[in-house]
Parts: C-alpha cells; structure tokens; sequence
C-alpha cells in the first residue's frame, strides 16, 4: 500500500521529465528557451506559489501551538549542514558541486511530492506537522541553501556540460541573500499577521501561477537532462555521498534530534508528528535545484542527474523507512 500510494506520486513527476527530454529531442525549445525558462520560474513563479502556498496552508496560530515541533526542525537543519559539509569536505567534492551537494543532503522536495504522500500516509492529521517541516525547509532552501550554491560557480577552467557556466566574472551581491522566493515567503507572512485581505482577482492570478511551478520545472530538467546526457545521472562518489545522506543521514538526524530533545529537554513529541518529520526529512531533492544552479554558475548536469536519481529511489525508500519505523514503535 505504501509502495503503490509513492509509486503514484513520483510516476507523473518522471512523466513530466520525460515529456521535456522528448520534446527537446525533437526540436520544440531552442537554444535560449531552457535558460529563459529558469529566469521565469525563479523570478515569477516561484516567488508567486510560495506566497500562495503560505497563505492557503498556514495560520496565525501555528507557530506557537506548535512550537517544540518548530525547534526540532531548527535544531534538526542546524544539525544538517553542519554534518553535509563535514561530508563534503570527507568526499572531497570538487568547486560547482559543493553547494548543491549540500543543498541535497540538508533540503528535499517536501511540497510538491511530499504532501500528497503525508495526506495519503497519514491523513489530514498530519497536516500541522508538515506545514512546520515546510516553514523551516522553505527558510533553508532560500536563505541558507541558494547562497551556498551562489557562493560555489564551476572554475573557468572547468569541462562540465551543461547549458551555461557563468563564472567568470561572477561576484557576490547582497541581493541574493534575498532570492525572489525568499521574498515571497516574507511577504506572505507579512500579509498572514496583519491580516491583510488579499483581492480575489490577484489570489487567482497568483494561484495560477503558483500551480505552474511543478510542471514547468520538470519540463526544465528534462530539457536539461536532455543537453546534459543520461551519462549525467551515472553514479560517483559525489552523488553516491549525496544519496547516501538524502536518505540515510537526513532520517538519521532528525531521529536523533527527537530522541535527543526527549532526554534532555523533556520534550515528548506526538506519534504523528515523529512520523511526519521523520518521513520528510527523506523526500527527494528540491526540483528547482537545477534551475539554481544553472543560475548561480554551477554543476547544472550534477544537479539534474540528482533530482533524477533521487526522484526515482524515493519510491523505495519510502516505504522501507515505514517499516523501520514500525519495527522501533513509532508507528503501530
């Protein structure tokens, strides 16, 4: 049951994948139209479904009613990043990878493919649960894991593949501290606290744009994937240290940091909460990530073969970490 119910939410993720690489194949995008597509989606429609997202699965009260849920997330991304770039500098991972490495190990695709697996899962019940996991993956993703990928272009000297490599030349700015998404998630939280009514006709011209994000950017990995080669999906110590800490690592940590806060600080998480966190804490890689780095100047290829591999291993694991779950008690 727990196979089928992943089964059916990765299967029309990889179909949307497929239909990009197909049709780059034949020749419907040309040279630009991947490149002006990453722009579009970061600077637009990201930014957009974030906001829309906000405001239709969070309320006022959430945050305080819920907040020893929201210090194991904290403690548990904290706990993340300091562990992913211990593996980082373990795996030696070269310049142009460093960043996304990071990003794959600490941040998933806890939305779009997440959700409808927790609401199948678990139920409306675990709703709450996973909108903290959203808060503190949302926050991480855009103000900690896109500045690590901005700070970390492919050298100039570099034979990566992929559709751009901008490192020449590439400087720091402040604005990317505050990556349009990023800003969408302030504004959000500014109109959920004041309580700001927003117009019907913007909500609806908002909400469309934010249901084109997961389409749009499967269509860009499978363009992508298709400039990149299958070959980018072939496994090296990179990827493998990254899959191993997507699924292995990342469930790890967060199972310790419940434990941990239980012992120490007295705080007894519900059933339902554990499960939750537990179970998204080993989703997929984040879909955008390659749009990041073809952005900042990274290892586009890398990223892509990622998203992919990670993608398609999500459905078996899934339903293993249920089971392990299971055999300590967590789940009856």
């Amino acid at each position: 049951m727990v196979f089928l119910t992943s089964l059916q939410s990765i299967i029309p993720i990889v179909l949307l994948i497929a239909l990009g690489y197909i049709l780059k194949g034949r020749g419907m995008f040309n040279d630009t139209f991947s490149s002006n597509l990453s722009r579009l989606i970061m600077s637009v429609i990201l930014p957009a479904g974030v906001f829309v997202s906000v405001l239709h699965h969070m309320q006022t009260s959430d945050l305080w009613n819920l907040r020893y849920g929201l210090l194991v997330v904290g403690l548990t991304y904290f706990v993340s990043y300091i562990v992913a770039f211990i593996m980082m500098k373990m795996l030696r991972v070269p310049p142009g990878r460093r960043g996304i490495f990071i990003n794959m190990v600490v941040n998933d695709n806890c939305l779009f493919i997440g959700l409808p697996v927790q609401i199948a899962l678990f139920g409306p019940e675990a709703l709450p649960y996973f909108l903290l996991y959203y808060i503190g993956n949302t926050i991480s993703v855009w103000m900690v894991g896109v500045f690590l990928i901005e700070m970390d272009p492919l050298p100039q000297n570099s034979s990566a593949t992929g559709e751009s490599v901008r490192s020449s030349g590439h400087k720091f700015s402040w604005k990317k501290l505050l990556p349009p998404p990023l800003m969408g998630f302030i504004v959000a939280l500014i109109f959920l606290y004041a309580q700001i009514p927003l117009p019907t006709i913007l909500h609806n011209t908002l909400n469309y744009l934010g249901d084109m994000v997961t389409p749009l950017s499967l269509l860009y990995i499978g363009i992508v994937l298709h400039d990149a080669g299958l070959k980018s999906m072939a496994l090296n110590k990179d990827s493998l240290g990254g899959i191993f800490g997507r699924f292995v690592i990342a469930p790890l940590i967060m199972f310790g940091v419940i434990i941990t806060v239980r012992y120490i600080g007295g705080i007894t998480l519900e059933p339902i909460a554990m499960i939750t966190f537990i179970v998204q804490s080993a989703g997929p890689v984040i879909a955008v990530l390659p749009i990041v780095a073809n952005e900042s100047g990274a290892d586009l290829p890398f990223a892509t073969g990622l998203v992919m591999i990670s993608t398609i291993l999500f459905v078996f694991v899934i339903p293993l970490i249920m089971e392990l779950l299971t055999i300590v008690g967590i789940v009856a």
